[in-house]
């Protein structure tokens, strides 16, 4: 049974979704953490997933080196891709780095220190953002890059969230499938991501009956190092999700 990591805040239809599907939840809470609430629950925070769909492994943090404001907090918070490592190079964990390495060819330095966050990637070379920056480097670096619109997705205590965390990537019926948490075909650029994931060979997979919010991140893959405290991640029969209201 393959683990989901995601924010005990997700949806319920997504979390539901999930279980019944045959995944295994692992809801992080924001115990023992000393980053600041709002980003406390979020996966992409605490872990990095290395690789999309064959094999992922994920990359689990020691919290004990996390901090509660930027920079100190972004230390994990990167997009790994078989072809691509995509951070603000300056903070990257550097066991992270380490590990990355066996993975991605080619390192893109980035100003955006949350650069899972803010990036979507679709396949190795592919990815999706609201970050002018960040489409520059990528695009500089030979990646193919859609760019949208800021805003227009939900994120706790800020006036907005990013792409990247909304979504992750997961086999539903074998099949490489981006989720998304929430209603993606809210968003005013849903025509051009629909398009840009399918013609991809990739499905999509969102629930229009809550707003698309910003949860950081939907990670699996099996862990590589484990760091968290042991009563940080709550499996689903310990800790149901709350819908969102």
């Amino acid at each position: 049974m393959n683990t989901v990591y995601l924010s005990a805040n997700a949806g319920k239809p997504l979390t539901d979704f999930l279980r019944n599907s045959g995944f295994s939840l692992q809801l992080l809470t924001g115990a023992d953490t000393p980053v600041y609430t709002e980003v406390s629950t979020h996966a992409d925070i605490h872990m990095c997933q290395l690789g999309l769909w064959e094999e992922p492994r994920l990359f689990i943090g020691n919290s004990s080196k996390l901090s509660r404001n930027y920079p100190g907090n972004i230390i994990y918070n990167a997009v790994c891709t078989d072809r691509y490592f995509i951070h603000n190079i300056r903070y990257t964990d550097s066991a992270l780095l380490s590990e990355a390495s066996e993975f991605s060819r080619t390192i893109i330095d980035v100003n955006q220190g949350y650069s899972r966050c803010s990036c979507l990637p679709v396949t190795d070379d592919s990815f999706v953002t609201s970050d002018a920056g960040m489409q520059k480097a990528l695009e500089t670096g030979g990646a193919h890059v859609l760019f949208i619109q800021k805003r227009h997705i939900l994120l706790q205590g800020f006036d907005y969230g990013f792409i990247g965390g909304c979504a992750g990537h997961l086999l539903i019926n074998r099949k490489p499938t981006i989720v998304f948490n929430g209603n993606l075909s809210a968003h005013p650029d849903y025509k051009k991501i629909a398009a840009f994931i399918k013609d991809r060979d990739i499905d999509i997979l969102f629930f229009d009956s809550y707003p698309l919010e910003d949860i950081g991140s939907i990670l699996t893959g099996k862990p590589v190092t484990a760091h968290l405290p042991e009563d940080y991640l709550h499996q689903n029969k310990t800790k149901e999700a709350e819908p969102y209201k």
